[in-house]
């Protein structure tokens, strides 16, 4: 007979019954493809600078010299293209094969990214290059949607937030991993490149042994397969436990609550009143984390450390530094997201980067006049990365995976990766010209945006902590019936 396991009442006890070692293993596991995501953002896109060498190496051209704004706007844009197409293709698949299938097909071809992007050099041809940086650019469109939507369904409710943020802080982890390699004396000369970019092979290779081994999305099995013994067998691998009677029937009774949006689609949820709310939560949430400033922020980072120290060796040290402490930032929030909740820590990291760009636009501009503000740049740059970091980057794909049920998740993911890529886009393809012709003031126009957010969230969103699915739909409905109510009374 199963022993009956008495649940704790309380919810940090509650955490502290979810966190088996099991569980923990999981998702160190499905996180392994978020450091080469990482990995690949920082080498293939991120500084400026490393991509003007990546594309003279690459191409045959020497490397004192670098291509002009719009050849490397084009290289730029390439990444965050392929990410968009990531996104739907990754969404639209995961229905079909799964969401564990959905991460081992994602797995598959991120080892031959990394094949594509270390032969980029000895190919020489541009055409090719563009076409490495674009398929990469997919995968890691796979990865951002395809692992927190696997790890939110597998996640107990406890602890559903600090295991969705989990793949931030492996993103920053593969960052690192790239700025210490990138700076090695082998690595960093043109001979090294293939191998830089082929070791981006590693995370998916040791993966593909373990990915295997773990257990599909109980969810999925449950209400779209219908196959309720394997979902109670998921379940009672990810718990450690025979008996998972309780949340066998919170799968039961999310079945039934959405009967309404079984055979969900994007372009019907857009079309849906009922979901306009959600949707566009989904638009605010992930406008915001692209549009809030970081990337016009790394922009000037190398350049306001080179300011202070004046060598280039002495910022790649000061750059991995600050990512080392951009990922003290994630984990914080992945500590304080199931204690204070979503809304608090979105509202803290908003507010945080709202008026870190306002000082950080004055400090630009006093230091003409007085050249040691420098310093005080540097303190606001760390200040706004560890902000951005803290809450307003990790925290909405997480947001995505509680407004939706479970047929329609996948739809929710797929408009936010569409978002989210887009949105890098942009920032990719027109930052460079904008900040060429305007200079400093580029970095306000990234200030509204973090005030519409954070006014957005104080406003309509609710708090999602600790609660089933089912209850947030519930949560959401009511606002939509308030605003549809407001929106009356001031017609009449």
């Amino acid at each position: 007979m199963e022993k009956r396991v008495v649940l704790p009442t309380t919810s940090k006890e509650a955490r502290e019954a979810d966190l088996t070692k099991r569980l923990i293993w999981i998702t160190v596991v499905s996180c392994l493809l978020s450091m080469q995501y990482g990995y690949n953002f920082w080498v293939s896109y991120s500084p400026t600078v490393l991509v003007a060498k990546f594309y003279n190496i690459s191409i045959g051209q020497p490397s004192s010299g670098g291509p002009d704004v719009l050849t490397l706007s084009v290289i730029i844009g390439a990444f965050p293209l392929g990410g968009i197409f990531g996104a739907i293709v990754g969404t639209c698949v995961t229905d079909r094969i799964g969401r564990k299938g959905t991460l081992l097909l994602a797995n598959f071809l991120a080892l031959l990214s990394a094949l594509f992007m270390a032969s980029s050099h000895y190919i020489g041809a541009f055409e090719y290059v563009m076409f490495a940086r674009t398929y990469t650019g997919m995968c890691a469109g796979m990865v951002s949607t395809g692992v927190p939507l696997y790890l939110g369904e597998i996640a107990p409710r406890s602890l559903r937030g600090s295991i969705v943020m989990v793949p931030h802080l492996f993103l920053t982890i593969g960052v690192l991993f790239a700025q210490a390699l990138a700076h090695s004396r082998l690595l960093e000369a043109s001979s090294g490149w293939p191998i830089l970019m082929g070791l981006a092979g590693i995370f998916p290779l040791c993966q593909s042994v373990i990915l295997p081994f773990l257990p599909e999305s109980p969810r999925y099995l449950l209400i779209q397969k219908k196959n309720e013994e394997k979902a109670i067998e998921a379940l009672q691998v990810l718990r450690g436990r025979d008996d998972v009677e309780d949340e066998i029937q919170e799968l039961n009774q999310e079945d039934v609550a959405e009967k309404a949006d079984k055979h969900m689609n994007a372009l019907k949820m857009i079309r849906m009143r009922n979901m306009r709310w959600h949707v566009l939560t989904i638009v605010v949430l992930m406008t915001g984390q692209q549009f809030s400033g970081t990337n016009a922020v790394y922009f000037y980072t190398d350049r306001t450390y080179t300011a202070i120290r004046g060598s280039d060796k002495d910022v790649r040290y000061v750059s991995i530094f600050t990512t080392t402490f951009t990922s003290c930032s994630t984990f914080l929030g992945i500590y304080l997201v199931d204690n204070l909740g979503r809304r608090v820590v979105l509202l803290i990291g908003y507010l945080s980067c709202s008026i870190t760009l306002a000082l950080l636009l004055m400090s630009f501009e006093m230091q003409k006049s007085f050249p040691q503000m420098t310093y005080i740049s540097a303190i606001l740059i760390g200040v706004f990365l560890l902000s951005h970091a803290f809450g307003p980057y990790p925290i909405p794909y997480l947001i995505v995976t509680e407004l939706f049920l479970q047929s329609s998740r996948s739809s929710g993911f797929m408009i936010a990766g569409i978002l989210e890529w887009l949105c890098n886009f942009i920032t990719g393809m027109s930052f460079i010209e904008v900040e060429k012709r305007i200079g400093n003031l580029s970095i306000m126009l990234f200030f509204p945006v973090c005030i519409l957010c954070f006014v957005y969230i104080f406003k309509i969103l609710p708090e999602t902590k600790n609660r089933t699915f089912v209850d947030i739909k519930r949560l959401m409905a009511i606002q939509t019936a308030k605003k549809v109510k407001i929106k009356q009374i001031m017609s009449a």
